[in-house]
């Protein structure tokens, strides 16, 4: 696969509905992996998709969106009103779990591959407040598996997020970088829940800082946080997506093209990289950054692997240009 089309299919920008033609000309070219859709939408949503992945030249695209429900579900024009996760954890878990999957078969008939969802953070912290179920790690970690479950028994990939916890965090992440509880308190707690995903579930890291681990640096570019703490001590080996690296906590403090590059150093697989009028900026960085050592090809290749794999995507049956 050439170099260009390679650092695409690592790349995910945000935009609304009127935005998916400019996602159609980057798809045309092979420059992304898919995109992460916000309101405003209509009607013309699901034609919309079905025109972005009839011209795409890499094969299907992810086409994601984020819908939890409550306070954070962008769909609920078209599919109706989704209640918080806080209100979910006052039902039965098994209609929780159907109520999940009914949603993401509707999700599917608009085009959707992936749902950005569900919140396993503990607690209501700032930025999170009814996103999270609860307060009680192990309540987080059942209702968090069974949205998952219902998730995938719709044919779609659920995306836990935001590791390794946003719920007891500082700040909200849109506008700073937050700072969680020390790592030895994050372990007692926050990690509990992602220790009961299951396979097939895609991982958000967060952007957070964390005492005892990296002291500063955001854990969405931290080897410690994604190849260390992550992959190696919890032993998640599927799909990792970083959260919006064009908010304030990454964006604040550098580029995004910048961040992107330490991003998938750390260990994060596909990006999402903000508007998709900054795609190709983002993609150039990546080609510099193989050329001058920045960035190694084993760790790009080993990202678009699994991407690849996520998209039901056989890199073999293409005759890449």
């Amino acid at each position: 696969m050439p170099v260009a089309k390679r650092v695409g299919q690592v790349l995910m920008p945000v935009v609304d509905q009127g935005g998916l033609m400019a996602v159609a000309d980057l798809a045309g070219r092979g420059l992304i992996a898919g995109a992460v859709v916000v309101e405003p939408v209509d009607h013309g949503l699901g034609d919309a998709i079905a025109s972005v992945q009839a011209v795409s030249a890499t094969g299907p695209l992810v086409m994601a969106v984020d819908e939890e429900g409550g306070t954070v579900q962008r769909l609920d024009v078209l599919l109706g009103d989704m209640p918080s996760a806080r209100h979910m954890a006052g039902h039965p878990i098994d209609d929780v779990r159907v109520a999940a999957r009914e949603r993401a078969e509707a999700m599917a008939g608009l085009g959707f591959t992936m749902n950005l969802a569900p919140v396993v953070d503990v607690g209501a912290g700032l930025g999170i407040g009814s996103r999270s179920f609860s307060d009680d790690p192990l309540l987080v970690a059942a209702f968090g598996s069974a949205v998952a479950h219902g998730v995938l028994d719709a044919g779609l990939t659920p995306v836990a997020k935001h590791f390794p916890g946003h719920g007891r965090a500082s700040a909200d992440s849109h506008r700073q970088l937050p700072v969680t509880p020390p790592l030895e308190d994050l372990v007692e707690v926050d990690l509990v829940p992602w220790r009961y995903l299951p396979p097939g579930a895609a991982v958000m890291v967060g952007h957070l800082s964390v005492p005892g681990l990296t002291d500063g640096v955001s854990t969405s570019l931290s080897p410690e946080a994604v190849d260390g703490l992550l992959r190696r001590d919890l032993g998640f080996d599927g799909l990792v997506i970083s959260d919006d690296l064009a908010m304030g906590a990454i964006a604040g403090g550098m580029d995004i093209p910048q961040a992107a590059v330490l991003s998938l150093r750390a260990g994060v697989d596909l990006l999402v990289v903000g508007s998709a009028d900054g795609v190709v900026a983002v993609a150039w960085e990546l080609v510099t950054a193989l050329e001058d050592g920045r960035l190694s090809p084993g760790r790009l290749n080993e990202a678009v692997g699994r991407v690849l794999e996520v998209r039901g995507v056989d890199p073999c049956g293409f005759e890449w240009e």
